[in-house]
């Protein structure tokens, strides 16, 4: 079959369409990241504010978060890791085979799915109200690397699909890069300033949608489960549908992610 020929899984893919996955990877980000921020006091996506949190915790900052140096480290720490790992595999494979691709994105799917199971097990403490009940509990440590690891993962393949207009994890850089857009109130099609007012859309609608499934009484392994299933129907969707072209040269001057061997990010 051409689906199993290898061919077909080792020809590089036409990252051209890519950012309909790094946009779905966003409206998880904003699923997950409130969910864990709500639940536990820390974040598994946006490292910049667990870098804020880390500091306050050295001089025992918040009062009532008395883990938050392990939180915030276990967070970060399996972040770079993460991004580590993908960025290093990367140099040594075509990073733009639909192989590749989707691996990641499957992988993504899994550690997600395994953090889900974690907590639906009970091995997680959750706290829906957000009132801190949780935070003493050192079993909170228990989901963060799956979700912070992934989180690694999905950036990394951002930039390794060449759309660094959608870091799909933060949205400091996009707000920026949308106020210096001279063509931002333009009608005409923008494609970098559409991507970026995406991103800000989705992992916005994301944190709503965590939010008031929460705040309806959606147990945290609910949010989880449905970040997985989108991870998982992403992967299939880049296996089966994204386009190829087995010419890499055709794409190395319009995609980052060919030139990772000569760019270190």
């Amino acid at each position: 079959m051409k689906l199993f020929s290898k061919r077909y899984l080792t020809e590089t893919v036409n990252p051209t369409r890519g950012d309909i996955p790094l946009l779905i990877c966003c409206f998880t980000t904003g699923l997950l990241d409130s969910a864990a921020f709500n639940n536990w006091g820390v974040f598994v996506g946006m490292q910049t504010g667990n870098t804020v949190l880390l500091a306050l915790s050295t001089a025992g900052l918040p009062v009532t978060q008395h883990h938050a140096t392990a939180t915030t480290l276990t967070s970060l720490g399996s972040f770079l890791i993460g991004a580590y790992l993908t960025f290093y595999l990367s140099r040594r494979t075509n990073p733009l085979s639909r192989i590749f691709i989707t691996l990641s994105f499957l992988a993504q799917a899994f550690l997600v799915a395994l953090a889900a199971s974690l907590t639906t097990a009970g091995l997680v403490p959750e706290d829906r109200d957000g009132g801190g009940a949780e935070l003493g509990n050192i079993r909170i440590l228990t989901a963060l690397p799956p979700l912070a690891f992934h989180f690694g993962m999905q950036i990394a393949t951002s930039r390794i699909l060449g759309f660094n207009e959608i870091p799909a994890n933060v949205l400091t850089s996009s707000y920026a890069d949308l106020m210096g857009d001279p063509k931002l109130f333009s009608l005409q099609w923008n494609p970098k300033r559409d991507r970026r007012v995406g991103s800000v859309v989705l992992i916005l609608g994301g944190a709503i949608s965590g939010a008031w499934m929460m705040k309806k009484g959606l147990d945290i392994y609910g949010q989880m489960w449905i970040g997985a299933g989108l991870k998982l129907l992403t992967a299939m969707g880049i296996l089966l549908f994204m386009d190829g072209k087995t010419d890499v040269g055709l794409i190395t001057g319009s995609s980052a992610g060919m030139q990772m061997k000569e760019t270190r990010v």
